[in-house]
């Protein structure tokens, strides 16, 4: 296999579309589909299910996604290590997060962090904490980061790298708008708009009404975006709420309220695949750690859990950001 094959491979699995993928490694169309039929010749599997309206992995060729972005990987660090040249990294690293943490906490670390490796490709992908934690999953990205507890899902780490503080969204003239702070039992009988079920956002509305011991008020509305329910709470149809992040950049005709809920903060987790990390995740992580988020108060430690063996973390930050949860039986590799 060479690598040059396995690169344009995870561009071709990434954007499911041969087009999409030469724009990506900069490469024709034809020269694409010729390395993709050579890999799938020296492999001797088909990598791709090919029919006029899409273009589809097979078996073989998700379990090549992640062997692939592991092989390129090494290389990398390979090449780093027998050059001297460990602090230059290369090759891809594939970045997803939630909207909200992208636009206005990830985007100038990502923008710092590329800018001291030109050589580095970032790949960033926005999309739902599920899709997000698919992604990472399969392989197709190296690291995510979400509104969301840890994931309950064997072969993946997490870590809180963050939290931000929960508010609740008026209409400014809303009769509880110059209270200051707000909580469930005032608001049990008000309209909330939320987004889907499954969504992060989702699950912090209705986890901040039961963890104060109430069942969640009712809903008017479900949303595909933030901004969105944010227009609607300012035309008057209902309350929200949401991260204070969210809220970054908004003009007048809405009231943001400190929650006084049992839980007043979301945690930010990142999250990655337990395995050899390559050496662009492994810098991106430490970056990501000395810019924690908004987290100022103690966080309980969380320990790692391998099957039966339990064994605390000891790297804390002194705010008690990073927190390490391995999910039971994660694979080592």
């Amino acid at each position: 296999m060479q690598l040059k094959h396995l690169r344009t491979f995870l561009a071709v699995a990434s954007t499911l579309s041969f087009t999409k993928a030469g724009q990506k490694v900069h490469l024709a169309q034809s020269s694409v589909t010729e390395q993709i039929q050579a890999l799938e010749d020296d492999l001797g599997v088909k990598l791709f299910e090919r029919s006029q309206r899409k273009l589809a992995l097979t078996d073989a060729g998700a379990q090549l996604v992640e062997y692939a972005g592991a092989l390129l990987s090494l290389a990398a660090d390979a090449r780093a290590a027998v050059t001297g040249g460990a602090g230059a990294l290369s090759g891809r690293l594939a970045v997803g997060a939630l909207e909200t943490l992208c636009v206005h906490w990830l985007a100038p670390l990502l923008a710092g962090f590329q800018g001291r490796h030109p050589g580095l490709e970032l790949d960033v992908r926005v999309g739902g904490s599920g899709e997000l934690r698919n992604a990472v999953r399969d392989g197709t990205l190296d690291v995510c980061f979400s509104f969301t507890e840890p994931p309950a899902e064997s072969g993946l780490l997490s870590e809180r790298v963050g939290a931000d503080d929960l508010v609740l969204l008026l209409p400014a003239g809303h009769a509880l708008a110059a209270r200051g702070s707000a909580g469930p039992q005032q608001l049990l009988r008000e309209r909330f708009l939320v987004t889907a079920q499954g969504c992060a956002y989702r699950n912090m509305f209705e986890t901040a009404f039961a963890g104060a011991g109430f069942q969640s008020p009712p809903v008017a509305g479900e949303y595909g975006s933030l901004g969105a329910i944010v227009g609607m709470v300012r035309a008057g149809f209902g309350c929200a709420l949401m991260p204070r992040l969210a809220l970054a950049g908004l003009d007048g005709g809405i009231a943001a309220l400190p929650w006084e809920g049992g839980a007043g903060s979301v945690a930010i987790q990142m999250i990655w695949r337990a395995r050899q990390l390559p050496a662009a995740l492994r810098q991106f992580q430490e970056a990501v750690r000395s810019r924690p988020l908004g987290l100022h108060e103690a966080v309980a430690a969380i320990d790692v859990q391998d099957g039966a063996r339990r064994e605390a973390v000891s790297h804390q930050e002194a705010d008690r950001v990073g927190n390490v949860v391995a999910m039971p039986n994660a694979a080592g590799r």
